[in-house]
């Protein structure tokens, strides 16, 4: 298994037909395109404005995994069986996992971008819903990832 932690936004970046990203230029009087570049000489992204979620890089780890447990454990958290798919035990400690953190226990992690940086969040296949803490363990609720 697997696991990311939400570290912050990054911006969207306009992308072509081919899943590409549109870098910000201009033409010049010859009709060639010169890009726009930062101060390292890397090309400029053309951003929409808007922003998503970012994911550190995923760390293996072990646990316990359960699907879900009824009534009783729904109770628990205050969730509806329907809420949730899966429940995971840890050693209190043992790992940084908060709620909002990406959970793989089979598919592999995907990337947006070709330089493998940026986490597809839909490549996993759970998101930390609920944070119970006990005084030697924490249960941590699941939610499927809808792919």
């Amino acid at each position: 298994m697997k696991y990311a932690l939400q570290i912050g936004e990054v911006p969207i970046y306009n992308r072509d037909e081919n899943g590409e990203i549109i870098y910000e230029h201009y033409e010049d009087s010859d009709g060639n395109i010169i890009y726009y570049e930062d101060e390292n000489g890397n090309k400029i992204p053309s951003e929409t404005g808007e922003y998503e979620i970012d994911y550190s890089e995923p760390v293996s780890f072990l646990s316990s995994l359960a699907m879900s447990g009824g009534e009783a454990e729904a109770q628990e958290f205050g969730l509806s069986t329907s809420d949730y798919n899966a429940t995971l035990l840890c050693q209190k400690g043992a790992y940084p996992i908060v709620e909002g953190s990406l959970i793989w226990t089979k598919s592999e992690v995907g990337y947006k971008d070709i330089n493998n940086e940026i986490i597809d969040p839909i490549s996993a296949d759970y998101e930390i819903i609920k944070v119970s803490e006990s005084l030697n363990f924490v249960k941590y609720v699941l939610k499927a990832v809808v792919k």
